[in-house]
């Protein structure tokens, strides 16, 4: 055993290094013991003992008996104090991130550019270049949300947590006739008694603490909602209706007094993309009864005609040069045109399966849908902070916005003028602009609106019908509307105003624009010389503040309506200089002795489209490179710029090889400045309003109402290139014998393109020049002044100015913002938690008590046409074709 043992091996350093440390370690032993065996260090060991007793009473309290019993848990609580003195448990890494912050960077740019989220990349950037762990990032978003839902669920504003659901408009009338009376009445009551009791001082807050002025379903639609979100709203109008319709007895017309109360649509209230804009419409009309405030609206044409809406007629694209005419209808609206384009203008076929295929115009459409499909965030930008929205990504139809028609048309059919007059004419109808100077927005909206599919509704009653219901409710929740009050300027108080910049100041124009805060706006002076004005109020909150809304367009607020002193000493809205008013219009109302089937008449409005007319392409022989010719002909030109082009006249094809002149008058034509109707050739809207309500016939007889839109020429108004540029109405507008050389032009085009109607006239007349409102220029759209609210606080801008013109649809929506940026909706609440001033009304109002009889409460009760009765109708539009 003794030759099998081995020693160890000896430390490689001895824990003892001298007799030094030995004997410092034998006293320490010595110490120790003494104090704990010896009688003289048992007191100490006691105290300690107690000290211990002590600490753990005022560490642990009522809970020590249980740590006395579970060491185990000490043990844990020593060990999260260790860990959270050491920094384990900060919000921040303690060490390296998951990835270099140089990749992390690379990482953020390529999101960034793939447009995620702002909100997303933002939490990005937290975690990988601040450092912030997982689990505090995941209590930041908890927090976040939790913060969201709270304010998802609040009342903003002057809203309740109720809104209480009230009678319809026609409540107590329980028989047809009694309701067809109540529709007879003008929309909104004359304010003259009203109004001098208004006058005599300031306005109350409690009485009413928003001002709208305008008329038709816009301006009505914005007090509706603003009603409902718990303003008093004063709404002013211009007119005998507020609904914007025309009668013969507000023209004093000489005519059978049974036909003088008719109204006349003169703003043509076609409602295209119906599922959508029912959506907007819903929270505004509902009452006690029905979703809808008991209003209904019926498709445009019958299944005869597969609900046609309109008649397009392109000059120059049809065979040998003729007027090519089109005719949208509802269903696959797309698909027939991918057909007619291969069938008559060359385009490439669809796919047998319904796909694009080789069509060009399919594709175009689709690309189209694509753009459109992000329209609603440009729009929302018109009332979230510039600061907001330079930080985020811009949409796909906020690009194309400041672009122009004609690159994308001749990029998309660069061989095919044929087509690219098409498209063109399917996405401007409603002005009379050339592609060269047409926003691609403006462009994609009108064009997606037509090949929806959808078709277009017209509300049965007409517009008065949904002003009637729209005005119930503003009256109904305490407000007014009233009539024949035509406002003549704003009224500010100068007093909440800094001193206008001083002209000696180094600093930038832009710089003062941004730094001086311009006066409120406090009413409104009436061309009586009263004026309307809100008192003061203790308010400091925006949002509470009175609020007046101007429903006229930024050129008549802020050109014609703001006084000059203060249009000097402070500003108008930013990019409003460069921008361009449309050129006004003058409506030709007709009234027809015949009812709808009596004239063969459908309800397809018609247009003749002078600035889609096909363009003439040159080619360079040598080279073979092509030069685009312009589209459309030229309302206004400055120079001539269009030489003569040769083209195929079987097909419209660009040849290279040969080429036929344009005709003389087409040429000059393009060349024209001077603006003068010409018959046959100059823009021309056409519509029977009458028609495309069902009702219409069972209220009114054997009676058909036409409205014909044509541009006023330069013996109605004046251009003048200012900044911004504007048309004025000549003193000679009134001149009997000018207008009735206009009348005689206008009722030529009418009988040429509906003979039917020669004989039935029993009455024409041309009420006085209609004002529009921006011309669609890129420069509408990049202007970041063309928004609800404005440089002076309480004064804001609703209407279609804010979105695309000659639509109603877009007039709505235009309403929509107004209200949302009155009521004082901020960009969390649209951006994050798509909270909206129509949704937190379906989310506050009163369900309606909905009847559970068979028939629905309807405002206008009808009799649906049979198709039978209609098939005449509706085939005089294939005739036309």
């Amino acid at each position: 055993l003794l030759d099998d043992f081995v020693l160890p091996p000896p430390p490689a350093e001895p824990f003892f290094h001298s007799q030094h440390v030995i004997d410092e370690m034998g006293a320490v032993m010595a110490d120790a013991s003494k104090f704990f065996f010896s009688k003289e260090g048992a007191w100490k060991a006691q105290v300690n003992t107690n000290k211990f007793e002590r600490l753990m009473d005022e560490k642990y309290g009522i809970f020590r008996p249980f740590i006395k019993e579970h060491p185990q848990v000490e043990e844990a609580i020593k060990d999260f104090q260790r860990k959270y003195s050491s920094g384990y448990f900060s919000p921040f890494r303690q060490k390296p991130g998951p990835i270099p912050k140089s990749t992390a960077v690379v990482i953020l740019f390529m999101m960034q550019r793939g447009k995620i989220r702002w909100e997303i990349l933002l939490l990005a950037a937290v975690f990988l270049l601040v450092g912030l762990q997982p689990w505090a990032l995941v209590l930041i978003i908890i927090a976040i949300q939790s913060l969201m839902g709270v304010r998802k669920h609040q009342a903003i504003g002057k809203m309740k947590k109720t809104i209480p659901a009230v009678e319809s408009y026609f409540e107590g009338c329980d028989t047809k006739e009694q309701k067809y009376k109540k529709l007879s009445e003008p929309v909104g009551t004359p304010g003259d008694s009203m109004l001098a009791d208004l006058a005599k001082g300031d306005i109350d807050s409690s009485i009413f603490d928003t001002i709208i002025f305008g008329s038709g379903p816009s301006a009505l639609y914005t007090g509706a909602l603003l009603s409902r979100a718990g303003r008093k709203v004063l709404m002013l109008c211009p007119n005998d209706d507020a609904s914007g319709c025309l009668t013969l007895d507000s023209t004093k017309s000489k005519i059978d007094a049974k036909y003088k109360q008719i109204p006349f649509d003169l703003q043509s209230s076609n409602i295209s993309k119906y599922s959508q804009q029912i959506k907007f419409l819903v929270p505004a009309l509902s009452t006690q009864t029905d979703l809808q405030g008991g209003v209904r609206f019926a498709q445009v044409g019958s299944e005869a005609d597969n609900h046609a809406f309109e008649i397009l007629e392109i000059p120059g694209v049809g065979p040998n040069g003729s007027n090519y005419l089109t005719c949208l209808t509802a269903g696959n609206i797309k698909e027939q045109l991918m057909d007619e384009a291969a069938n008559y203008l060359g385009d490439g076929w669809p796919g047998a399966d319904g796909s694009v295929g080789n069509s060009a115009v399919g594709a175009y459409i689709s690309a189209c849908e694509q753009i459109n499909s992000t329209s609603n965030l440009f729009y929302a930008s018109k009332i979230i902070p510039d600061s907001i929205n330079n930080s985020r990504s811009q949409s796909s139809y906020g690009d194309c916005a400041t672009r122009y028609v004609a690159g994308m048309l001749n990029q998309s059919f660069p061989l095919n003028t044929q087509t690219r007059s098409l498209v063109a004419a399917l996405g401007m109808r409603a002005e009379n602009i050339l592609p060269n100077n047409t926003s691609l927005a403006a462009h994609v909206t009108h064009l997606t609106a037509a090949t929806s599919g959808e078709g277009a509704y017209y509300p049965v009653g007409g517009p008065r019908a949904l002003c009637h219901a729209l005005a119930n409710i503003i009256e109904r929740n305490g407000g007014r509307v009233l009539t024949k009050v035509p406002v003549k300027e704003l009224v500010f108080d100068k007093k909440s105003a800094s001193p206008p910049p001083s002209p000696s100041d180094n600093t930038s124009t832009d710089a003062k624009d941004d730094e001086v805060p311009c006066p409120r706006c406090v009413g409104v002076q009436l061309e009586d010389g009263s004026s309307l004005k809100f008192a003061e109020t203790d308010s400091s909150s925006d949002v509470d503040k009175p609020a007046v809304i101007s429903t006229f367009g930024l050129i008549d607020t802020f050109i014609r309506m703001l006084p000059d002193d203060i249009r000097a000493k402070y500003k108008v809205p930013r990019g409003l200089p460069a921008l361009s008013e449309s050129r006004p219009v003058m409506k030709a109302v007709f009234l027809l002795n015949g009812g709808a089937s009596d004239l063969n008449l459908g309800g397809a409005d018609y247009f003749r489209l002078p600035n889609a007319a096909k363009a003439f392409d040159e080619v360079n022989q040598q080279t073979g490179e092509i030069k685009f010719g312009d589209i459309g002909w030229a309302t206004e030109r400055a120079e001539a710029g269009q030489a003569s082009g040769e083209e195929s006249k079987e097909d419209g094809l660009l040849d290279v090889t040969s080429q036929a002149a344009e005709t003389d008058a087409d040429s000059k034509r393009r060349r024209k400045q001077n603006v003068n109707y010409e018959s046959g050739f100059s823009w021309l809207h056409i519509a029977f309003p009458s028609v495309k309500d069902p009702s219409f016939e069972e209220r009114h007889g054997k009676v058909t109402t036409c409205v014909v839109t044509f541009e006023a020429d330069d013996n109605f108004v004046s251009c003048f290139e200012s900044k911004p540029k504007l048309y004025v109405v000549k003193q000679t507008v009134g001149d009997k014998s000018t207008v009735d050389r206009v009348l005689h032009r206008i009722k030529r085009d009418l009988f040429d393109l509906y003979p039917q109607l020669e004989d039935k006239v029993l009455h024409a007349e041309i009420p006085p020049v209609i004002s529009r409102s921006l011309m669609h220029n890129p420069e509408r759209y990049a202007a970041k002044g063309v928004r609800a609210d404005t440089p002076y606080p309480g004064l804001f801008v609703g209407g279609s100015d804010l979105t695309v013109n000659g639509s109603f649809s877009a007039g709505i929506v235009g309403g929509w913002l107004a209200a949302n940026a009155v009521a004082g909706y901020n960009y969390i609440d649209l951006l994050f938690l798509e909270k909206t001033i129509t949704r937190d009304i379906e989310q506050f109002m009163e369900v309606p008590v909905l009847s559970e009889a068979d028939e629905e409460d309807v405002a206008v009760p009808f009799t649906p046409p049979k198709m039978e009765d209609n098939y005449e109708a509706e085939e005089t539009t294939t005739d036309q074709e």
